[in-house]
């Protein structure tokens, strides 16, 4: 079953039919219009499988299905709520450029978004892999020890050979360690939210946005990806909330000059633009999405790279060390 990673409320804002939007396909170098069930979805990527839902019906006690976190928690709850939550930012720049008003966001509406900002981080496909093999390779390190200590107390060394596994199920496990991990979603919250934000705002609705649409710009070389790099020393957070608003979280230690600057929306300049929309090229794995149906600048970086497209990506593995070794 195809389940969005991003979901369709978000994309339907750079669609001018919330049925279609409009696609670049950096693996095939084409553009077409795409339907919305068909892009940034992956296959039973929250589904729980029978097996699980049967030998858990006790502890749960018949509560959860297979798609409870698909429909329960994130149609139901999460997108929802992050859906009037970027129109309230629409309101809020509609008022900014046309002067009648310059609200800032407050601290704690500054967290409820930066909530929905890092639950839209964890569902990436990406951070599910990174974040299930982080975890078994702990548990193999754990076990590992455990087998040296046994083979040391006992003087067998069988026990360095036995065969153990780790099983888990995958989209549970990636829930509970993430997304559905309310101490994880806040402290990651109170960091971005504590940054400085800068809406960039597009009049023309240039901003494109991808299959993977947050991306932080390093600014500062060799630093601790604190936060997976969300809210680390030098960088800047930056996520298209729609074609005409890019958010940027900057560093606040760092960037002590945007103080000023913190939850104002700034007419972006067609430097700006460019510069927020290669980053979505950048990093998008298969398809880049444009409101205007405007590719020009990827067909210049395409044609300039001689036929070859970028591909960039974060280093989410984690560095797993034990007294035996690393992992």
């Amino acid at each position: 079953m195809k389940q969005h990673y991003i979901p369709r409320c978000y994309l339907k804002r750079f669609s001018d039919n919330d049925k279609c939007i409009y696609a670049y396909d950096k693996q095939h170098s084409k553009k077409y219009q795409a339907s919305l069930m068909s892009v940034c979805v992956e296959d039973d990527m929250y589904s729980i499988s029978n097996d699980y839902l049967e030998k858990n019906k006790v502890e749960n006690g018949g509560k959860i299905n297979r798609l409870s976190i698909e429909k329960d928690h994130f149609a139901k709850m999460v997108e929802p709520m992050f859906s009037q939550l970027l129109r309230t930012i629409d309101e809020i720049k509609n008022e900014w450029i046309t002067n009648k008003e310059y609200y800032r966001l407050n601290f704690y509406e500054k967290r409820e978004i930066a909530l929905h900002i890092v639950t839209q981080y964890f569902r990436l496909p990406q951070l599910q892999e990174a974040t299930i093999d982080d975890y078994l390779r702990m548990e193999k390190a754990g076990i590992d020890m455990v087998k040296h200590i046994m083979s040391i107390q006992t003087g067998n060394e069988a026990f360095n050979n036995l065969q153990i596994g780790v099983e888990c199920e995958k989209p549970v496990l990636h829930a509970n360690l993430t997304y559905l991990n309310d101490e994880v979603l806040m402290d990651f919250a109170d960091a971005i939210a504590n940054n400085y934000w800068v809406f960039w705002v597009s009049l023309a609705q240039d901003f494109y946005t991808s299959d993977f649409p947050l991306v932080v710009e390093p600014h500062v070389d060799n630093v601790r990806p604190t936060y997976m790099g969300l809210s680390q020393y030098g960088s800047e957070l930056t996520y298209p909330l729609s074609p005409s608003i890019v958010l940027s979280v900057f560093d606040k230690h760092c960037f002590t000059n945007k103080a000023s600057l913190d939850c104002s929306f700034i007419i972006a300049d067609a430097k700006e633009v460019r510069r927020q929309n290669m980053l979505r090229y950048f990093y998008a794995t298969h398809h880049v999405f444009s409101y205007k149906k405007d590719f020009s600048l990827i067909d210049f970086i395409y044609e300039t790279e001689k036929k070859k497209h970028i591909f960039m990506a974060p280093n989410l593995k984690s560095e797993i060390v034990s007294g035996l070794g690393r992992y």
